[in-house]
């Protein structure tokens, strides 16, 4: 690995990175303190968590069936699974896993880079060793900013956060996996607006196959096609331990594309600017 490299990325990196981070915080301070107000208004919201979409949506988003365990600790699961969460998460490793490999070429600065004397293996783990601190970072936050907020806006009992830690592991091994999957299509295009694109449609794919699961009997079979498949908070929480075939599957992932990227942007032709 190039410390040389890993300044570089990092220093480009990190306006992004403590944004993302300050977002994710606002938006779990905003998600406990709304659940201070459901809470104290639940009898009012079960009818409508009674009704076929609302249980569906939910179910999409948690992994599981809220009604039957309203309890606080299931409600805070939401903060783990709010959908802005992962627009957050994935919005700052597709930027920085984009930037390096696909937007040097783009950029033409990729031969002046790799005149230096660095391997192409040491830019790949440079640039591998800052995603997976922003990762780590991006994935423990939820659960940090939920702690904190709850000391601010108390539910009428207690959360039991022990429960909500293994949420965090599995979190991070999703966000693993669309680490690995973005530096892989990146150091195969010449493009970074490709690798963008190229990325965001597995994902929208991803989760329009979730989507689809929950409303059409007839997707059912396709449902492993989903990343949100191999996430479910609620399902976790309740149990208090971690799915062992969804983190496998998600480090699998993480890992054959990791290698993947490795493999190809050491073999590949760069072209001249």
């Amino acid at each position: 690995m190039s410390r040389a490299v890993f300044a570089k990325t990092a220093r480009d990196s990190w306006l992004l990175g403590l944004a993302a981070l300050a977002a994710i915080l606002a938006l779990e301070a905003a998600i406990a303190r709304m659940l201070v107000t459901a809470g104290e208004t639940l009898d009012r919201w079960q009818p409508v968590l009674e009704l076929p979409l609302v249980r569906n949506f939910v179910h999409l988003i948690m992994g599981a069936d809220l009604l039957g365990d309203l309890s606080p600790t299931a409600l805070a699961t939401f903060g783990m699974a709010h959908p802005l969460l992962w627009v957050l998460a994935w919005t700052l490793l597709i930027a920085l896993g984009t930037g390096v490999l696909a937007g040097e070429v783009d950029r033409g600065t990729a031969d002046v880079l790799l005149t230096l004397p660095v391997s192409r293996a040491s830019i790949y783990l440079s640039t591998s060793a800052v995603m997976l601190a922003l990762t780590v970072l991006v994935s423990a936050a939820p659960l940090a900013g939920l702690f904190v907020f709850n000391r601010v806006f108390p539910l009428n009992a207690p959360v039991d956060f022990a429960r909500l830690a293994p949420v965090s592991v599995n979190l991070l091994a999703l966000n693993l996996a669309v680490g690995g999957l973005t530096l892989a299509v990146s150091s195969a295009c010449s493009r970074r607006g490709k690798a963008v694109g190229i990325v965001l449609a597995v994902l929208l794919i991803s989760d329009l196959v979730n989507l689809m699961v929950q409303f059409w009997e007839a997707a059912r079979p396709l449902r492993f096609l989903g990343f949100l498949h191999y996430y479910r908070p609620l399902p976790i929480v309740r149990s208090g331990r971690l799915p062992p075939g969804d983190l496998t599957t998600l480090l699998t992932l993480a890992a054959v594309t990791w290698l993947i990227g490795l493999w190809h942007f050491r073999r590949r032709d760069i072209p001249a600017a």
